[in-house]
């Protein structure tokens, strides 16, 4: 692996929990809106997904099944908030009803497809290596 690819990977799986760090603080600023109205915490939310799904998608080799699924991981983790949106009717994700179980499944699935992802992609470059 070349070293830009190992620190384009390290910065992407260092900023999830960066992100996560933030939204959990509840600062102030995570509510500014941006262009739209959508709140900049939700934007950073949809990043904790995406950083991730593209690290998978960088560290999977080109032309496998293991590509594959984590290009699908990463167009998840991509329509995560458009979906997240249609489903609250809004940009703020103020869901009501069986909406808010649909995004929870949805969050989940997009989650759990992260994991085996990245878990995939570390299996098989420590595979590669040994």
């Amino acid at each position: 692996m070349s070293l830009k690819r190992a620190f384009a990977l390290g910065a992407l799986l260092s900023w999830a929990p960066l992100a996560l760090a933030a939204l959990v603080s509840g600062s102030e600023w995570l509510g500014a809106e941006l262009p739209g109205g959508l709140p900049l915490g939700n934007l950073l939310g949809a990043s904790i997904l995406f950083a991730p799904a593209l690290a998978g998608w960088l560290a999977a080799r080109p032309r496998a099944r293991q590509r594959l699924w984590a290009t699908m991981t990463l167009a998840a983790a991509l329509a995560w908030l458009p979906v997240s949106m249609l489903l609250a009717g809004n940009v703020a994700l103020n869901f009501h009803g069986e909406r808010g179980a649909a995004w929870l499944g949805f969050s989940a699935v997009v989650v759990i497809a992260l994991g085996v992802s990245l878990a995939w992609a570390l299996v098989a470059g420590l595979r590669r290596r040994g």
